[in-house]
């Protein structure tokens, strides 16, 4: 041990020299006693100098050991500890490596180049410095340590030291605890009052029994935790493995609820709203509210997992089901009224690039604006280009003096108490005017496509039934529980009336009972079918575009088509809407995509013969909609091969998903 050696230092040769002066002042008093201490000390001298080669000699074995261990152990380490080491030189090329890491790369030899063994690493963004990067290296996850160290002399080559872990073991703990992280889950049965007004309680017993048992099995055999709260609603609780599980399975429990049999032959649709989130239990919970409200917003039939802020759903295969009652239209025209009599002026737009059911849906809501007593005025965008005749029909008929405005004189009116009114839309980007969206406070929303990602923030009331055909049709029926004796004039009556021919294709998809009545209602209020007719009709120029771009389309899987409007074209948005319309209506093709192009960039005009869900096709490269009626915009980045691939691809698993 080293505290076992002594080690001779300055204070012992002191002491040496003092016992010396001591003998000579002892030899001058008497010389025999000097010589006899002289004789002591030099005996001691001798005996202390022969005891301090020895401990030297000790200390010098002991240091020999110790270096030979710290050798020993550090050559131990270099090669057998559990970190891989590989040095490189400034050519990029393995010139040395331990057993460790030769055990661990089987590639791993002199002169083999470092990026065919490091992948997802750029060697020469590394080089010269000091620090750490993660990479996979023979389906292996490393984490790598890394320091230069340069030559000490100029000619001397400089190299990179590398200290490989395996960080398997973290990554399979962190996989393991990431998979058991809790999920909350709320699912609704979405149309249970639907389904079940007509039957008898034993048979309403009976199928809610059955929906039942199959929601809770499937969410059992994912081990999770379910509750049952009410006749319709359901809280669970599921692993992020189980959560996983079930969107890989496309949630196979919207099919197999779907597919229970009813007597009216109305299938059981559910609505599931599913939050993963870092946030508090409490906070997941309200989250999976919203995800739920988004699910029943969009139509049901669907799930909506929201994973951190990224949104996805699922489902949304069946029809929307439509309420043969219509209390809710009451409650919200009479709420309505009241929300009107307290603005000093209504302000209505609809989204940018306003088609005939915006623009139809605000001439009814300006209406209702009217009878109230109230100023109204319809705030266009400018990219009216799609609702051109409306606009002029409008103007013509001096309905109201100033109805139409800008944005910009549209700002210059709001006050305290003006409520903006917003149809056919509830996305904040797709507004007519997006500034003065902004700029006033009390707002309503009147739409009928199913929830977005993104909303209107705190409006005083919310509309939104994407059952309905078209927002026409929900303000028709607005007007007809509104009250007030004033009755439309034939061009609002014509107006809404075209509105519903836009978004049902004439009547031939996303019609209802409601929709015929709203429509009798209308042609009742005086609507001229004739004047809808010229808005609707095409002259010469349009059929030889329209021939020209249905000469270059493409079919694709003998179902979906694919065409293109020609750069420069004039109202290229309302070419490419026609002929979308138009190709959905050929024998065996069940949607149809358009690209055009505007001063904002590449577009996109899609259409469905409602077998195929083009919402969700256009949701998957960043657009929106609804069922059969959908676009998207991409700018100047849009690349027309990218995005046919891609579409394509959407709608592809789509119908796979509708065949297993």
């Amino acid at each position: 041990m080293l505290s076992d050696i002594w080690v001779y230092d300055k204070t012992s040769k002191v002491m040496i020299i003092l016992l010396l002066l001591a003998v000579v002042i002892l030899a001058t008093q008497n010389w025999q006693l000097g010589l006899l201490l002289f004789i002591v000390v030099a005996a001691c001298i001798v005996w202390i100098k022969r005891r301090d080669m020895m401990q030297e000699r000790l200390l010098m074995q002991y240091l020999d050991n110790l270096s030979y261990a710290v050798s020993a152990g550090t050559s131990y380490a270099v090669k057998n500890l559990p970190v891989g080491i590989a040095v490189m030189d400034e050519k990029k090329k393995l010139v040395w490596t331990n057993g460790v890491f030769r055990s661990w790369i089987s590639s791993a030899e002199e002169g083999t180049s470092f990026r065919d063994i490091v992948q997802g690493q750029k060697v020469f963004k590394i080089w010269g410095k000091t620090g750490w990067f993660d990479c996979y290296s023979e389906g292996t996850r490393y984490r790598v340590f890394h320091k230069f160290i340069p030559g000490e002399n100029e000619n001397d080559e400089p190299h990179m030291v590398f200290y490989f872990m395996d960080r398997s073991d973290a990554d399979k703990a962190v996989r393991e605890a990431e998979e058991s992280r809790p999920v909350f889950c709320l699912i609704r049965i979405d149309n249970a009052q639907e389904v079940t007004a007509d039957m008898t309680d034993v048979e309403r017993s009976a199928l809610l029994a059955d929906v039942t048992e199959k929601v809770l099995s499937t969410f059992n055999a994912q081990k999770g935790f379910i509750k049952q709260y009410s006749s319709s609603d359901f809280v669970a609780c599921i692993s992020s493995k189980a959560l996983q599980n079930m969107m890989d399975n496309n949630f196979d429990i919207l099919d197999q609820v779907r597919e229970i049999h009813t007597v009216n032959r109305i299938p059981v649709t559910l609505s599931i709203g599913i939050v993963k989130s870092e946030e508090s239990f409490a906070k997941q919970y309200e989250e999976a509210q919203v995800t739920l409200d988004l699910a029943l917003g969009r139509g049901g039939d669907q799930a909506v997992v929201r994973l951190g802020n990224d949104v996805k759903a699922f489902g949304g295969k069946a029809p929307t089901s439509v309420s043969n009652t219509r209390v809710r239209a009451r409650v919200i025209a009479q709420a309505l009224r009241e929300i009107v009599n307290e603005a000093d002026q209504i302000l209505v737009m609809g989204h940018a690039h306003e088609d005939f059911d915006a623009l139809g849906a605000a001439v009814g809501v300006s209406h209702l604006a009217r009878i109230s007593g109230k100023d109204v005025h319809i705030v266009l965008s400018k990219q009216d280009d799609t609702s051109k005749k409306m606009i002029e029909a409008i103007r013509k008929s001096g309905l109201a003096d100033g109805l139409l405005i800008d944005e910009g004189k549209a700002k210059g009116l709001v006050t305290e108490k003006t409520l903006l009114v917003i149809v056919d839309t509830h996305i904040p980007e797709l507004v007519a005017a997006p500034e003065l969206l902004k700029k006033v406070e009390k707002k309503v929303v009147i739409d009928h496509h199913r929830r977005a990602k993104t909303m209107i923030e705190s409006p005083l009331l919310t509309y939104m039934e994407p059952s309905s055909s078209s927002s026409a049709e929900l303000v028709t029926e607005l007007i007809q529980y509104y009250g007030g004796e004033e009755e439309m004039n034939v061009l609002e009556a014509s107006c809404l009336y075209a509105g519903m021919v836009v978004d049902t294709k004439s009547f031939a998809v996303q019609t209802s009972v409601r929709t015929f009545d709203a429509a009798s209602y209308l042609r009742r209020c005086g609507a001229d079918t004739a004047l809808v007719n010229k808005l609707f009709a095409v002259d010469m120029e349009f059929i030889k575009i329209k021939a020209a771009i249905l000469a270059k389309m493409q079919i694709v899987d003998n179902y979906m088509v694919f065409a293109e409007c020609p750069k420069g074209l004039e109202d290229s948005q309302i070419v490419a809407g026609k002929i979308s319309d138009f190709l959905v209506k050929v024998q065996g093709i069940r949607c149809s995509f358009l690209f055009y192009h505007t001063d904002k960039g590449l577009c996109l005009s899609a259409r469905s013969d409602g077998s195929v869900n083009v919402q969700v096709v256009m949701e998957s490269v960043g657009g929106g909609g609804h069922q059969t009626v959908a676009g998207a915009q991409f700018g100047d980045t849009g690349n027309i091969n990218d995005l046919t691939a891609a579409v394509t691809a959407a709608v592809r698993k789509q119908i796979e998903e509708e065949q297993e």
